[in-house]
C-alpha cells in the first residue's frame, strides 16, 4: 500500500542543462576577435624579441694558433699569395655547415699582420650566382675587369659523417605503493671527417705531402630524474590524487663548433706545411686543453662582478690600457678602455667584462698542474704573474708599435731599392708615422693621400706604402747613410692639438722640423697617452760615388 502522506522529492528538470550549455555556446559565439583590450601584452613584443646575451666573436680553441701562424709567417717576410678556395662539400648530409666560408676566415686571421694570403673570390656554380659574380660575369666579358689567377687554391670535403658511433645509456627506478622514482643519463657519440688539400694552380695538380685528414667526436648526453607519488588514506568518495615531478638536462655539442675547429686546424697545417714553418709550435699550448674554456666558466661563475673588473683592471694595467687603480670600480674611463682592449683583441665591443673578454684576459696568465689541470693566477706584489705558454716566443709586446721591412730581414740596403715598411698596433687607436731619409729630409708618409685614415685595428698590420693597391707611392734609397722610420700612436686624432705641419699628410717634406726628436717631443708635449716605436736602416753608398750634400729626398707619388 502506498503512502499518500509522503513528500515528494522535486526532481530537477533535465532541459536546464541543455539550456545552460547553449547561452554558454550563444556566449562563446559573441565573442569579437579584438585584440585592442590587450595593447599592454602586445607592446612587449619588441622587448621580449630581443636576444637576452650579447654576441660574441665566432672561433674555436685554435683562434690564438691562428694569430700565432701570423705572427710566424710575418717574421719569415712569406710573400703575399693569391689562393682559392673551392667549395667544400658533405656528402654524408649531417653536417650543414658553411664550410668554405670558416676555411676563408681562418686564412684571414692568418694573415692580418704577415699579409700572407689574399683569397680570390670568384664562384662559377650556375646555382651560386650572386649580383657580385653576374657582374663579375659582364664585366669580364666586356675587357672591363682583370681577375687575378690564383696561385694556389684548397680542396676537399666533409669526408664523412657516421651517426652514433658510440652511445650508453642507464636507467634506474624504484616504485612502491605509493611513490615511484627514477633516474637515467644516457650519452651518443658521432664521428666527422674532414680531408683537405692544397694544389698547384698552373698545372691543377695537388701537391704531394701537403693534406690534412683529421676527425673528430661530437657527443651529446643528458640526464633526467622523475618522481612521483600518489595521497592514500582519502575518504573513498574523494578521487585518489597523485602528483608527479621531472627534471632534465640534456647538451648537445653542435656541429658548427666541430667543423670549425677541424677547418682551423686543417688550415694550420696546411700553411705551415706549404710555407715550411714549424706550425706544431701553434698548436700544442695549454689554451687547447679541452677542459680550458669549461674551467674559464667555472672562474667565471664564483667571481662576483666586482673581482672580474677588478682582474680586467690589473690585466689592463700589464697591456698599458688602464693607468687608474686596479680596485674594481665601474667608471665610463675604465668600460672605455675595456672597449679599446675588446677592439683590439677582435672581440665583441660591449664595455663590459663577459665571459668571452674574461677568458681573453686570463689567456697569459693561467698555468697547467703537473696533474694536466689548470691554476688559476698568482700574484707578486699586487701585481699578476704571466706565466709561459707553449706558443713560440712571438707574442707581440702590448705596449709598443712592432716595426719591420717587408722582404728582408737585414737592415743593409743599396741605393735605388725600395721600402716597404710593416706596422702592427698592439692596440686600436690613431697612427701617425714619419720618415727620414739619408739626407737628412723628414716626411709624414702615414696618414697619406693613398691611406688617409690615421685610424687602425689593433694586431693588424698596416703596410707603408700599401703595395697592394695599384697607385701608392714609392720609398726608394737616394743615397748613402742612415735612414729611419717613427711611428707613434695615439688613443685620440691628434689634428688640432699639435703643429699642423705634422699632421698635413701630402708626403712633402716638413720643413718646420730638422730631426725625429722634435717630432716626438711635440707627441709628448700634446698630452695624449703616446706610444712610439722607431726603426733604422742602413743605405750602402756606391764604391765610386762619394755622399753629397744635404739635398731633400722625398717619397715618390
Amino acid at each position: 500500500m502506498k503512502n499518500n502522506n509522503s513528500t515528494k522529492q522535486p526532481r530537477r528538470p533535465r532541459h536546464l542543462l541543455a539550456l545552460s550549455t547553449l547561452a554558454l555556446l550563444m556566449s562563446g559565439c559573441a565573442i569579437q576577435p579584438n585584440v585592442s583590450d590587450r595593447v599592454n601584452i602586445i607592446e612587449q613584443g619588441t622587448v621580449e624579441q630581443a636576444p637576452l646575451v650579447t654576441p660574441s666573436k665566432s672561433g674555436s680553441v685554435l683562434r690564438e694558433g691562428l694569430a700565432c701562424m701570423d705572427r710566424m709567417l710575418a717574421a719569415e717576410n712569406t710573400p703575399t699569395t693569391l689562393i682559392a678556395v673551392k667549395s667544400i662539400p658533405d656528402p654524408s648530409g649531417l653536417f650543414s655547415t658553411g664550410t668554405k666560408e670558416m676555411l676563408i676566415t681562418a686564412l684571414s686571421r692568418m694573415s692580418r699582420t704577415s699579409q700572407a694570403f689574399r683569397v680570390v673570390d670568384y664562384e662559377v656554380d650556375a646555382l651560386r650566382q650572386d649580383t657580385v659574380q653576374t657582374l663579375t660575369s659582364l664585366l669580364l666579358n666586356n675587357n672591363q675587369m682583370e681577375l687575378r689567377k690564383p696561385q694556389i687554391y684548397i680542396s676537399g670535403a666533409i669526408s664523412f659523417g657516421d651517426k652514433t658511433v658510440v652511445s650508453k645509456r642507464q636507467s634506474l627506478g624504484i616504485s612502491t605503493a605509493a611513490t615511484d622514482t627514477g633516474y637515467s643519463w644516457d650519452v651518443l657519440g658521432s664521428a666527422v671527417g674532414l680531408d683537405l688539400h692544397l694544389g698547384d694552380m698552373n698545372t691543377r695538380t695537388l701537391y704531394s705531402g701537403i693534406e690534412s685528414a683529421n676527425e673528430l667526436i661530437v657527443a651529446t648526453g643528458g640526464k633526467a630524474v622523475e618522481i612521483g607519488a600518489k595521497a592514500t588514506g582519502l575518504p573513498k568518495h574523494i578521487y585518489r590524487v597523485g602528483v608527479q615531478y621531472e627534471v632534465a638536462a640534456d647538451n648537445n655539442q653542435g656541429a658548427g663548433a666541430a667543423i670549425r675547429l677541424l677547418v682551423d686546424l686543417a688550415a694550420i697545417e696546411l700553411v705551415g706545411k706549404w710555407a715550411k714553418v714549424p706550425y706544431w709550435d701553434c698548436i700544442d699550448y695549454e689554451q687547447n686543453h679541452p677542459e680550458f674554456l669549461r674551467q674559464m666558466r667555472a672562474w667565471f661563475d664564483e667571481a662576483s662582478v666586482a673581482e672580474r673588473w677588478t682582474l680586467a683592471q690589473r690585466v689592463l694595467q700589464t697591456h698599458g690600457i688602464w693607468n687608474g687603480t686596479a680596485d674594481g670600480t665601474d667608471s665610463p674611463a675604465f668600460r672605455k678602455a675595456v672597449t679599446q682592449y675588446q677592439a683590439s683583441q677582435d672581440l665583441t665591443p660591449v664595455g663590459v667584462v663577459n665571459f668571452e673578454t674574461y677568458t681573453r684576459l686570463m689567456r697569459s696568465f693561467v698555468g697547467m698542474s703537473a696533474e694536466g689541470k689548470l691554476r688559476k693566477p698568482e700574484y707578486a706584489d699586487d701585481k699578476l704573474v704571466a706565466r709561459p705558454s707553449g706558443l713560440p716566443a712571438n707574442e707581440p709586446d702590448p705596449r709598443s708599435i712592432a716595426l719591420s721591412m717587408v722582404g728582408r730581414k737585414d737592415r743593409d740596403l743599396k741605393v735605388g731599392e725600395s721600402i716597404v715598411v710593416r706596422v702592427v698596433p698592439p692596440r686600436t687607436g690613431y697612427l701617425y708615422c714619419y720618415y727620414q731619409d739619408a739626407g737628412g729630409s723628414i716626411s709624414q708618409v702615414y696618414p697619406n693621400p693613398m691611406q688617409p685614415s690615421a685610424t687602425v685595428q689593433g694586431r693588424t698590420s698596416v703596410l707603408i706604402p700599401d703595395i697592394s693597391k695599384p697607385n701608392s707611392f714609392l720609398i726608394e734609397t737616394a743615397r748613402g747613410g742612415t735612414e729611419n722610420m717613427f711611428c707613434a700612436m695615439t688613443a685620440q686624432p691628434l689634428k688640432g692639438q699639435i703643429p699642423a705641419a705634422l699632421t698635413s699628410a701630402n708626403l712633402e717634406p716638413i720643413k718646420s722640423v730638422t730631426s725625429l726628436a722634435q717630432v716626438q717631443g711635440a707627441f709628448e708635449q700634446a698630452g695624449v697617452g703616446v706610444m712610439s716605436t722607431s726603426l733604422d736602416w742602413n743605405v750602402q753608398a756606391p764604391a765610386a760615388e762619394p755622399i753629397r750634400g744635404n739635398t731633400p729626398n722625398r717619397p715618390r707619388k
